[in-house]
């Protein structure tokens, strides 16, 4: 029978750590609660299977494709076929080229002898610690089928919460994307000719058309220039934004902005409470869920708080405790629940209400503030275009009554 280590709490909120015999780590954890101990962290006392250690690797997939492959196989096992069987049909039914050999790899680890854990853990790009901890714990407690179902009902919550992001900010972007088109081809094509014809006339100009004028009379010329310096500019700063410093500092800018700040907080939270909820339902211990949570946010100063409390429920505190001590960005009600459900032993049904409720308040929020951003690129634009053209007929006017 394996040996499990375990780290836990005893009902003086001590930490005590020590080995229990089980046949799983969900019976580890069972057997654990049976005697008054809240597991913390519990692993298998063994070292680390080979396969895992000997990692392939492989590119990243789509979130659509990674939970189209869940739902069907889901599907295949629900069905009653063996799990080599129905690896072998998705792979045959697949069409997207990098899913195919992925599929085959796994169905080529699983007949070597492989569990489907370890399969999935050649594969860390594809496959990120939150499924293979879920399908771990679906494998050693014979629940696979239902685990399975867990993982498509998580990744289509996410996967439809990104949508609506993408949906709603879809307009907007092209709608900025037309207008700095439109004005940069007035500034650039349009009006260098207006500017030939006013200097012909020798008149003397308003002072918006002199500005106008001198900024066409650049871009006129020199307009291969400005995009070669904008190119430079979106370069330079997308390979700062990749290091770390950038990182930090688009995160920290991200939620301190009005609106789109509300928005990124409320999508973390979502993500947070689902992904922490969806592994405590499945008996992944406390420090497990929390560092594998910490990793699936997007935001890094949010993940470092999560890790924060990684660290303090090391030392024996509550997750509620330890977001109220270092926590900047989770609001009141994200620790207040928590704590609730600390306390009446249903954390992961409460976070995945705080879930739910945070898909909502993003939708609503993402609406607000696209219903906002949308006139107002409009009315930008529209003063900017406005200007130009005034600029232009001006001195118009002012030649057509010269030559009367």
């Amino acid at each position: 029978m394996p040996t499990f280590s375990y780290t836990a709490k005893d009902s003086d909120a001590q930490v005590v750590q020590g080995t229990i015999e089980a046949d799983n780590q969900r019976s580890a954890i069972s057997q654990l609660n049976a005697q008054g101990l809240f597991p913390i962290e519990v692993s298998e006392a063994s070292a680390v299977s080979p396969v895992a250690q000997s990692s392939k690797g492989s590119g990243r997939i789509r979130l659509k494709d990674r939970n189209l492959f869940f739902r069907q196989l889901a599907n295949l096992i629900q069905a009653g076929m063996p799990i080599l069987r129905a690896l072998n049909t998705l792979k045959e039914q697949s069409d997207v080229p990098r899913m195919e050999a992925i599929i085959g790899d796994l169905h080529s680890s699983v007949q070597e002898g492989c569990s489907f854990t370890e399969a999935l853990e050649r594969h860390p790009k594809a496959f990120p610690p939150i499924y293979t901890n879920l399908v771990k714990a679906g494998e050693t407690g014979g629940m696979l089928e239902e685990v399975l179902w867990r993982i498509v009902s998580f990744g289509e919550k996410e996967e439809d919460l990104r949508g609506k992001v993408f949906t709603a900010m879809v307009y907007p972007a092209f709608l900025l994307c037309i207008s700095s088109l439109t004005v940069f081809i007035l500034v650039s094509f349009v009006f260098p000719k207006f500017v030939v014809i006013f200097d012909d006339f020798e008149a003397k100009l308003p002072a918006i058309t002199t500005a106008v004028m001198t900024v066409t009379r650049f871009m006129g010329s020199f307009w291969w220039l400005v995009i070669l310096l904008l190119l430079f500019c979106l370069l330079s700063l997308r390979v700062y934004l990749a290091s770390a410093a950038g990182q930090a500092w688009k995160d920290r800018v991200l939620l301190s902005l009005p609106l789109l700040g509300g928005v990124v907080l409320r999508y973390e939270m979502a993500k947070f409470a689902r992904t922490l909820g969806t592994l405590f339902d499945n008996g992944v211990p406390v420090l497990t869920a929390l560092k594998i949570t910490a990793n699936t946010l997007s935001n890094i100063h949010i993940r470092q708080e999560v890790l924060a409390v990684e660290s303090r429920v090391r030392e024996g505190e509550s997750i509620s405790s330890g977001l109220k001590e270092d926590s900047v960005y989770f609001p009141p009600l994200v620790v207040n629940m928590i704590a609730v459900g600390e306390e009446s032993g249903q954390l992961g049904d409460v976070t995945k209400r705080i879930a739910d409720a945070y898909d909502v308040e993003v939708d609503r929020t993402v609406r607000a503030f696209t219903s906002i951003l949308e006139p107002l690129i409009i009315v930008i634009m529209g003063i900017v275009v406005g200007v130009l053209v005034i600029a232009m007929l001006l001195p118009m006017l002012t030649l057509s009554s010269h030559i009367r």
